[in-house]
């Protein structure tokens, strides 16, 4: 299990790995899918945007709330829903720092008992603060892997 400032030193971290992946790309390049079924480093830094915005919420829940049921949400419709393909690379990175700078802010503002408060998850089950974070932390290193692969794929590493 990672420790508590493992994770937020990751999380604040992650906007500098994910700008110095994009460094240099045109909004074209930004957008290109590297092969059909996959996501652009553009639709994948909006996912992380939003996901870090999301998780932010969820684990403000869990702190303020007595086991709140924390609803799933489906990636893919959310790219399409909110049309990921046609936004503006550079709002997109600024606004993922934010939310990632955030989510750091409020688990390093959190009380020890903080960390052990719990929620559920309609897929992941019981859940807590702390490995929420963790699993938060595994699942932008993830990510970040994609976006390499992404621009490796298109040509511009």
């Amino acid at each position: 299990m990672m420790k508590r400032q493992e994770i937020i030193a990751a999380l604040r971290g992650r906007a500098d790995e994910a700008a110095a992946i994009c460094a240099g790309l045109s909004e074209d390049e930004m957008g290109r899918v590297p092969k059909d079924g996959e996501w652009s480093l553009l639709e994948i830094c909006c996912h992380l945007r939003d996901n870090a915005a999301e998780e932010g919420t969820r684990i403000r829940r869990m702190v303020k709330e007595d086991n709140p049921t924390l609803a799933p949400y489906d990636p893919d419709a959310w790219a399409a829903e909110r049309n990921y393909a046609a936004e503006d690379p550079k709002p997109v990175l600024t606004a993922l720092r934010t939310n990632w700078s955030r989510l750091a802010d409020l688990l390093e503002g959190l009380l020890d008992d903080d960390w052990g408060r719990g929620g559920t998850h309609p897929e992941a089950g019981a859940v807590i603060v702390e490995t929420w974070a963790a699993d938060e932390v595994k699942h932008s290193a993830q990510h970040l892997e994609q976006m390499r692969a992404a621009r490796a794929a298109i040509g511009s590493a």
